[in-house]
């Protein structure tokens, strides 16, 4: 090789250092945050990832699963089952989620840089990879990690979308179908697409139109969401209101000893009984679990745990809001599929209670970033103004 060609071969990969600057720093902090969670939990296969072994071990031996609810987990239990018949370890299921974990931020960052700029999709996307309660997940075998990725790479794909084809309605399609069977909460992002879709691609149409297709696709919604409610198994929908639960699975002394329930306490029309026959507690009960979901602390946490979570997570409802007028006048189809995810993640805490580890909280963490996006862009632009003054 020459000194010309070496000159040019040395050229070519400045340039795309410089090119790529951004994506090559986040990627070896992502890199490293990967390394550290793994060296301080290793391959985790306890907690609710002894169900998933267990339902795998059930397939492959008698071919089905112990009770209908497990299909909504299908995705995490087929592959466990796959990698148990293979002989590959979960060695190969934990690289699997990594390389989509990896795939979906790389997603996240390309979608903020079109929405704002490089510099403020670096910064938010940061936030996402060091998130470390969130990417603890990424070496468990419970189906957060998975879940978390396929929502990213599903909403970034929805909310680029230029028009609405044949194709995309597909791809779309599928892609809800693979949600909604990684963790039941998928079923979220149906009516929450349905919204966008109906207000982003239909704005033409009437309103009458546009309300008869939300009113259809919610419809189906709540069908699917009444045959995953009555699935059986382990869930009872009514538990956590007879034992007050806040924090599901923690024990509390209850108030209302003697709560009316109908007599199909596990379907849509159970929860809308004991709604409206129990009243004061299901607004009593609502208050401390919507204190629990977005305040975020926890009494067996300690304090340097919960001031983490605070400084950490609280100062973006601050930026969320300051933003919110940004996103009326520059897309406000953003703000309501956002908002329309966080709103019913809310009120399905409201409804049970909420996770031990925040894992409800952390599923929306990625949209609170997104539409905090105008305000760090604001921010980004008057520091660098200073700057550039200076």
């Amino acid at each position: 090789m020459n000194n010309n060609d070496s000159s040019l071969k040395g050229s070519v990969y400045r340039t795309f250092i410089s090119e790529h600057t951004p994506e090559l720093v986040l990627f070896f902090i992502w890199i490293f945050i990967q390394a550290l969670v793994l060296y301080q939990f290793g391959i985790v296969t306890d907690f609710e990832a002894k169900k998933y072994i267990a339902e795998a071990g059930n397939l492959l031996k008698n071919g089905t699963v112990s009770s209908p609810n497990f299909w909504l987990y299908s995705v995490q239990i087929f592959l466990i089952a796959a990698a148990m018949k293979l002989k590959t370890g979960f060695v190969a299921l934990i690289i699997f989620q990594l390389a989509f974990n990896a795939l979906a931020t790389y997603t996240f960052f390309r979608f903020n840089s079109r929405i704002s700029d490089r510099v403020t999709a670096s910064i938010i996307t940061l936030f996402l990879i060091c998130n470390y309660p969130l990417q603890t997940f990424n070496t468990s075998l419970q189906t957060e990690s998975l879940f978390y990725s396929f929502i990213l790479l599903f909403s970034c794909h929805l909310l680029q979308l230029k028009q609405l084809t044949v194709k995309n309605s597909f791809i779309i399609l599928l892609f809800i179908i693979l949600i909604c069977f990684t963790r039941p909460t998928g079923l979220f992002f149906i009516p929450a697409t349905a919204f966008y879709i109906a207000f982003r691609f239909f704005h033409h149409f009437s309103t009458l139109t546009k309300f008869f297709m939300i009113v259809v696709s919610c419809i189906g919604f709540l069908y699917l969401l009444n045959i995953a409610i009555g699935s059986g198994g382990e869930f009872d929908f009514m538990l956590p209101f007879r034992d007050e639960n806040i924090i599901c699975g923690v024990p509390s002394i209850p108030y209302h000893n003697n709560i009316k329930i109908a007599a199909n306490p596990n379907s849509l029309y159970g929860l809308l009984y004991y709604i409206t026959h129990n009243f004061d507690q299901f607004i009593s009960l609502a208050w401390l679990r919507s204190k629990a979901f977005f305040g975020l602390f926890r009494s067996y946490y300690s304090f340097g745990h919960n001031l983490y979570l605070g400084i950490y997570f609280l100062p973006f409802y601050i930026l969320l809001v300051m933003s919110i007028p940004g996103w009326i006048k520059r897309n406000k189809y953003l703000l309501l599929y956002c908002m329309s995810l966080i709103i019913i993640t809310w009120g399905s805490v409201i409804l049970t209670c909420d996770d031990w580890h925040n894992r409800f909280y952390l599923s929306i963490v990625p949209f609170i970033y997104i539409l905090s996006v105008p305000a760090v862009q604001k921010s980004v632009m008057k520091f660098s103004s200073k700057n550039h003054a200076h």
